[in-house]
């Protein structure tokens, strides 16, 4: 039989950053993420697997200009990978010098992705603290200007591109920083919201996490209830109570049979939050996202928007498109969402994060831990998409979502892999691929 290899390769090189942005997981309380840099002895013994990569993504939660050996570790994946397999990162771009940007395009990289989140003419005191470098623009252009003059000449070409991550306080600026990447020489530019790590980050996020399916279905249902003389913001505060008035007694029954003919059509209800919704808006990014689809037409940029809201079809790139993940300590793990042990906010609470690991390269080969039975069993069990749909549940995410109750072993539905709960399944975070 023969051996299969992943077919994308993200290598977390280092866990270190030169900075502290407020949006990062680094950041969060109940982050157990130690800093370290990858040796390049266990970068060495990824070597059997470059030849069958599509692509590979030298990212993890550090910065990858800091690792010494980052040009080093370039040079050894382009010797044994295919011609068209792409090398790529993502970094805030501030560590780069002239030098380091020549040995980078000369040893073969591809794709450079730089964090731009603001532009230097906003005026707003309160971004610094949250964004990628604060406020100035001036030294990622600075990076663009030194990747463009290394590159120049060369037979490979380099593709430049931006992330923008989609926050309340910076979503007007998506436009702007399109045109403004794209007059600088970016071909690429990828949005992802902002996944939370508390309370505040949490209010800046503008991912609905109803489906389109659930809220129009709650709407024409609270319409009928109004119609009826019912409140469905009472809801909460009645449906415990032992002696309930006549009216109380049908507002219960009237949410009940909602939920019942919910289920009955398929559709997850989180009642709670969108009776808590019923006097917010629910953000309408369309006119934005036409805005910035207009500005990357104009400019000719491949623009990556992010789902304004969860699908009801669920899709995990990561696991779909054959993708492995190694920490800066060589372990292997399955994806983003689960490669360390981290604490984020999620549906209104903290949730705490396990790693799922599948060995170490101190023991094995990737090839042979991608290979072996429990790896194997965890890709068929996530491409089975039986896992709930857990920030659409009726009742909430349970403890055994939050982590509150310890390592995640098994979900409501019986399945065993801890994807219910994953925000890049939900559409909602993207990076670079």
């Amino acid at each position: 039989m023969p051996t299969s290899f992943p077919a994308r390769l993200y290598v977390e090189v280092t866990t270190r950053c030169n900075l502290r942005c407020r949006m990062c997981v680094k950041q969060a309380e109940g982050c157990r993420i130690p800093e370290g840099d990858m040796p390049l002895a266990v970068f060495d013994r990824l070597a059997s697997c470059l030849p069958h990569l599509d692509a590979l993504v030298l990212n993890g939660v550090g910065e990858p200009l800091l690792h010494p050996d980052l040009p080093a570790m370039v040079r050894l994946a382009r010797r044994h990978m295919r011609p068209d397999a792409d090398i790529g990162f993502q970094t805030n771009g501030l560590p780069l010098t002239p030098d380091m940007a020549r040995a980078l395009t000369d040893g073969g990289v591809d794709r450079v992705c730089l964090s731009v989140d603001a532009l230097a003419t906003t005026a707003r005191e309160e971004l610094p603290g949250c964004l990628h470098g604060g406020m100035d623009a001036g030294s990622v252009a600075r990076a663009m200007d030194m990747l463009r003059a290394a590159a120049r000449g060369r037979a490979r070409p380099l593709r430049l591109g931006v992330e923008f991550v989609l926050m309340r306080d910076n979503a007007e600026e998506l436009p702007g920083v399109v045109r403004w990447a794209a007059a600088r020489g970016a071909e690429f530019c990828i949005v992802t919201h902002v996944l939370p790590y508390d309370a505040a980050a949490a209010a800046q996020s503008l991912f609905v996490p109803d489906t389109d399916e659930a809220r129009a279905f709650f709407d024409r249902r609270a319409a009928d209830a109004a119609r009826l003389g019912l409140d469905l913001r009472r809801y909460f505060d009645v449906v415990w109570k032992f002696a309930k008035s006549p009216e109380e007694k049908a507002l219960v029954d009237f949410v009940l049979h909602m939920r019942q003919d919910a289920a009955e059509q398929g559709i997850s209800l989180h009642v709670k939050r969108l009776v808590n919704g019923m006097d917010a808006p629910v953000p309408d990014l369309g006119p934005l996202f036409e805005a910035a689809r207009a500005a990357a037409a104009e400019t000719g940029m491949d623009l990556r928007l992010p789902r304004t809201g969860p699908s009801v079809e669920r899709r995990c790139d990561f696991v779909e498109d054959g993708a492995a993940f190694v920490t800066a300590d060589g372990s292997a793990h399955p994806c983003y969402f689960l490669w360390h042990r981290y604490a984020c906010f999620l549906d209104g609470e903290p949730k705490q994060v396990f790693p799922r690991t599948f060995g170490s390269l101190a023991d094995a080969t990737l090839e042979e831990l991608w290979n072996g039975a429990e790896w194997r069993e965890f890709r068929d069990e996530v491409r089975a998409y039986r896992y709930p749909d857990c920030t659409n549940c009726p009742t909430g995410p349970c403890d055994d979502i939050t982590g509150a109750m310890g390592e995640f072993d098994i979900d409501c539905h019986g399945v065993a892999v801890p994807c219910g709960h994953c925000p890049w399944c939900l559409g909602g975070v993207q990076c670079l691929r």
